[in-house]
Formats: structure tokens, sequence, C-alpha cells
């Protein structure tokens, strides 16, 4: 008893004494338990008494008056985020039994005394049901939340989820592990004569014996279903796998949707992988034989603007492809002309990285795809400068100038146009040569899909004024359209835009001109950037900058100069 003792100590029912519980109300029990509780003193008295004590809970002992007799009334209540009514469940039949108290609040959770046994309700629940059908209706339990979601660092509205009647199990598949099913060996720990055993299979029978009349917990005859959501690496484990194993040949799909497998770059796993989305979430084209995706998978979650985001997805990477492909093409024939074998080795791994995005499809990890193209076109280009071009690459492929939290989602718009207001908006001449942020034109994530520019005459402000000259310019003046962060300049040299300007250096200090001609004529000139090196700017740093050959003393190269 000692156990059943301590967890009746520390439970919410610790001011109850056992007697209240144990004896329901009314003369004929307490005369009955009269004599169990003798029978118990002969048993202890002679030793013949069980190591497994055995006692049951009668409805009327929890709905005796001063109780819970008004919870049957109260209606649904929230616990550990679940909505809960206790009035169906204890007045109705549940999948035809009558339920009591104790068929959900028992003794079997370790350490808790009369506690939520939730493995009672997924058995219930989830048994012989299909997710979200029937009995396992996600929102018989749960509400739809109406709040933004942030996971591996993206944000999502699950709010979508109502408004396009989404089906929780594209998201939320693998969240129920078991069959719940009952084994005839399982009898045998109870009963032993044949007669009693010849009842397997009378459900009816066995529920209302074991249920209704009696406590008997459930996992004593059922086996577990386990109702949670589910390790990444579970979310793997689907159906797929019959065809996509390393046998077929497919196994690197599953390995770059987890971000591995790459050379030379850092493990980066798909956001949907550490959001545990399954690969049926996406493949599920209806009409596919095989559970196509296409554009279609990603607006039946992420609604209709989701079809930019997989254009510019599929545009930027087919783009860096062919760009990375031609410099390896071209290292590759340097190397054998010259018999190059060391250089050749290390093009191999740019190679492998190729194979990889093509053959896994880079959309399973866009991020992961752009680390590993990005990487093969450095080593390509190393091939060639090893090989004697030495000449600088220029870009290869459209690329945002700055880093932006947008571009997490929304890399590839700079391959993307469309009309607005009667006239041909392209991304790229805009974030790309202008260098302009996305909020200049867009509301920020707080207000994510809200447009600042909402006519032809919010157009011409900017586009109107970049026709004058910028007379008085100051650095907040070109913010309103220019980022801080300009992105990487050189190879070898780091140059900090945005400190620049945080430590109030006008910008017509470096960009000569700037507040004199109309600015896209500027924007357009020669003389637009500065040419970066020695001469230029030891105008400011002349305590760390050489002239000519001389080196001034205690210089920090290091300050600008990286890789070298």
């Amino acid at each position: 008893m000692q156990p059943y003792y301590q967890s009746w100590l520390t439970s919410s029912h610790r001011e109850v004494m056992c007697v209240e519980c144990h004896i329901p109300p009314g003369i004929q029990s307490e005369v009955r338990k009269k004599y169990e509780a003798l029978a118990m003193v002969a048993r202890y008295v002679t030793g013949t008494y069980s190591t497994n004590p055995w006692a049951e809970v009668d409805d009327l002992s929890c709905l005796r008056s001063g109780c819970h007799v008004k919870r049957v009334l109260l209606g649904k209540e929230l616990y550990q985020g679940v909505l809960f009514d206790h009035q169906p469940h204890l007045t109705e039949m549940r999948r035809e039994k009558v339920l009591r108290c104790t068929s959900c609040h028992s003794q079997i959770v370790q350490g808790s005394h009369i506690a939520v046994t939730s493995s009672t309700c997924f058995l219930c629940h989830f048994k012989s049901t299909s997710l979200n059908q029937g009995t396992g209706r996600c929102t018989l339990c749960h509400e739809v939340p109406e709040k933004m979601i942030t996971t591996a660092g993206l944000a999502f509205d699950h709010g979508d989820v109502k408004r396009f009647d989404m089906n929780c199990t594209l998201c939320h598949e693998g969240v129920v592990r078991g069959d719940g099913e009952v084994v005839r060996e399982r009898c045998y720990t109870c009963h032993n004569d044949a007669e009693r055993l010849e009842q397997f299979g009378q459900t009816e029978f066995l529920h209302r014996t074991h249920v209704t009349e009696h406590k008997i917990e459930c996992l004593n005859c059922h086996a577990e279903i386990v109702h949670k959501i589910p390790a990444r690496e579970e979310a793997l484990a689907t159906e797929c796998k019959s065809c996509h194993t390393a046998v077929a040949g497919h196994s690197s799909v599953r390995d770059f949707y987890r971000g591995i497998s790459g050379k030379g770059v850092q493990p980066k796993p798909a956001a949907m992988y550490l959001a545990g989305v399954r690969c049926e979430a996406c493949h599920n084209v209806a009409g596919s034989e095989f559970g196509r995706a296409s554009e279609v998978s990603c607006m039946s979650c992420h609604g209709p603007k989701a079809l930019a985001i997989y254009q510019g997805w599929q545009a930027s990477l087919t783009k860096r492809l062919e760009a990375v492909k031609a410099a390896l093409q071209e290292s590759k024939k340097r190397a054998d002309a010259k018999g190059d074998t060391a250089q050749r080795t290390q093009l191999k791994d740019a190679e492998d990285n190729i194979a990889l995005v093509e053959h896994a499809k880079g959309v399973h990890n866009p991020g992961y795809a752009l680390d590993l193209l990005d990487s093969a076109y450095r080593v390509s280009r190393s091939g060639l400068e090893a090989a004697g071009d030495g000449k600088r690459a220029v870009a290869a492929w459209l690329q945002a100038p700055y880093a932006a939290d947008c571009l997490q989602c929304h890399f590839g718009i700079e391959y993307l146009s469309r009309q607005e207001f009667g006239r041909e908006f392209s991304h790229g001449k805009h974030v790309v040569n202008a260098r302009l942020r996305c909020t200049v034109c867009h509301e920020g994530r707080d207000k994510h899909g809200v447009m600042k520019v909402r006519s032809v005459q919010d157009c011409e402000q900017c586009h109107t004024r970049i026709t004058k000259p910028m007379a008085g310019v100051a650095a907040e003046d070109c913010l309103a359209c220019h980022t801080a962060d300009i992105g990487k300049v050189s190879d070898k040299v780091r140059f900090p835009h945005d400190k620049h300007i945080e430590s109030g250096v006008e910008c017509s200090l470096c960009h000569v001109g700037v507040d004199q001609a109309p600015h896209r004529a500027f924007a357009r000139s020669a003389t637009a950037l500065p040419k970066l090196g020695h001469a230029f700017c030891v105008t400011c740093h002349s305590s760390d900058v050489p002239t000519g050959d001389q080196v001034p003393d205690g210089a920090d190269c290091a300050k600008c100069h990286v890789e070298f």
C-alpha cells in the first residue's frame, strides 16, 4: 500500500479521506465495505493478502454532494490545451460503451493519484479510425489557432488553416502511432479458465464487464496508441520510404531535406523539416499516382501568393544551376588541359554538390541548395584562376545585394516581373540595380503582405525625385530607398557600409556629386561608386592604410582584408 499512500499524499485529493472515495454513499455500501475491511484485516494477520491491492471507485463517490457533482454541468473546459466536456462522456454512450469517472481518471499515471490518463483518450478516439475522421477529428479537442506560429525561424499564419479550409493532416501527419489491438494472450494475465477465455471476441460483453461494471485499465488488454507530434526523424518515416531508399537511389532526397550530404558546406535542414512536415504534406496533387507535388501544393497551404514564391525559387535555382555548371565545365577543361589532377579532385566535390541539387530537387530545401551551388561556383572559379584565368568574375546570376529576413522565403524574386498599375514592374531593376529595400514598397513582417505603394502616384514620388539633383542629401534621405547593408563587395576586402553610415559619414563624402547631378543620371554614371583602394581609404584611415609602400606603425590590416 505504501506507493498508493504516497501518491495520495501528494495528490489534489490529499484532504479527502480514503473511505470517502472507496465507499460509495448509501447504507448497503457501508455494510459491504465494513465486511471487506474485516476480511482485509484477517488476510493481513494470516499473511494471505495480495501484493497487488485492488480497489474501485464508484461514480457515486465522485459525484456526491460537496465533490464533483457540478462538474457534469459545467460544459467545456480547457485541459492542457484540449477542450473537454464531461457531460457527454458521462451521460451518453461513447463508441457503444458506458464510461465511468475512473475510465479516464485512474491510478496508472506513475506517482499520481487518480489523474487523467491520456492514453485512454487516445485509445477511444483513434482506434479503428482514420486521423481527422469521425472520433479522430482534430477539432473535437483542438481549436484552430488564430495566430502566427514561428517554427525554424519562419512565421506561419495558423489562421490560414481555417480561411483556406486546410486539412490538419497536411502538416500534422504521423501524430498517431499504434493500433490499440487486443491479442488473446493478454487474457491469460488475469484469467485461466476455458469458459472465460472463450468470451474473447465478444466486444460488447467484454467492454460492459471490464469498463462499465468494473474498472479494468484499458491498456491491460489493448496495445497503446500514442498521440503526439513526431520527432523530425519520425516525420521522414512515411510510406514514401518504400520507394525512396538507398537501394532505389532516392536516399539523397531524404538527406537533402535534412540538410546533409553536401561537401564543403555546413548542414542546413529545411525549415519544413524542422517544422516536422512530412513528404505527403506536399506530394498530394490530385490525380497523381505517386503523390506528385507542384505549385498547387504550396498554394493549398500558403494561399495564392505562394505561387510567386515558388516561381522565384525555380527561376533562381535554374539560373544558378546553369551558371555553375558552365563554370564547372570550363574549369574542368582548363584543369584537364594542364593535367592538374589536384585541381580535378577539388572540382569533383563541386560536381557532387551540383548532382545532389539536381537529383534531390532544390525546392525540397532551397536554402541548402543555394549554399551548395555557391560553394560549387567558388570552387569552379578558383579552378579557372588556378588555370590562368584570374579575371574577376562578373555576377553569374541576379541576387539581392543585401541580406534581409524577407529573402529567406522570397529569394529569386529578382527574376520576377509583374503588371502593376498598367505598367511592367521588374523586381530585378529595383532590388538588384537600384539596391532598394523590400520595405520601400512593402510593409514589414508585422504587416506581412500589405503594400505601401497603392497607386501610380506612390511610384511617381520616387521616380520624379530621381530625375532631379538631390541637393543637401543626408544619409537618412538615402536610406528611405537604399539599404545600409550593401552585402559583400569583394572576396578580399571587408567593407562595412552600414558602419560608416552609423558613424555619421555623409553619403556625398564617398559618392562625390550625388547631391549635384540628377539622381538617375548619377546612379548610372561611372563615378557613382567610388573605386575602393588604398588611395581612397587613406583619406580617412591614414593610421591603418599604407601610402605607397609605407605601412604605418601598428597598422591593423585585418580590419579590412580577409583571406590573405
